[in-house]
């Protein structure tokens, strides 16, 4: 008999962990002793690092087991293919993002390597993953 996709612990990557929609996002999923959550994030202007320490200190014991922070860019393709090895996701949320119109006027070239080089490296490193499994 085949078992449901929920009965087993699944491991969650959200990508942009620390900004405000993907903090919000851990928060409600960090309270399901059934997933281990990753959140993968570089830490950058749009990052909270509030919201990461909230996450961290809430007073359940089990959360700490069932969340881990890693620093990583998705621009560097290396680290990202490490992240993916290591995190082994069931599922992925996508969250990681530049977004601030008035800075992709001042610097277009740091959201052009977070939103388009940092999601192919992110997708490219998810289909190699899961073609070796």
């Amino acid at each position: 008999m085949q078992s449901s996709f929920l009965e087993t612990k699944k491991k969650i990557l959200v990508t942009g962990g620390a900004g405000f929609i993907g903090s919000n996002l851990i928060r409600k999923l960090i309270d399901n002793q059934n997933f281990k959550i990753y959140n993968l994030d570089k830490l950058s202007y749009a990052s909270s690092k509030y919201d990461i320490h909230d996450i961290i200190k809430k007073s359940n014991s089990f959360i700490n087991q069932n969340y881990e922070f890693l620093g990583v860019d998705l621009f560097d393709s290396n680290k990202t293919l490490e992240a993916i090895k290591y995190t082994d996701p069931d599922l992925v949320f996508h969250l990681a993002a530049e977004s601030h119109v008035d800075r992709s006027i001042e610097g277009p070239s740091e959201f052009i390597n977070s939103n388009i080089i940092g999601t192919y490296n992110l997708l490219n490193s998810l289909r190699n993953h899961y073609e070796k499994l």
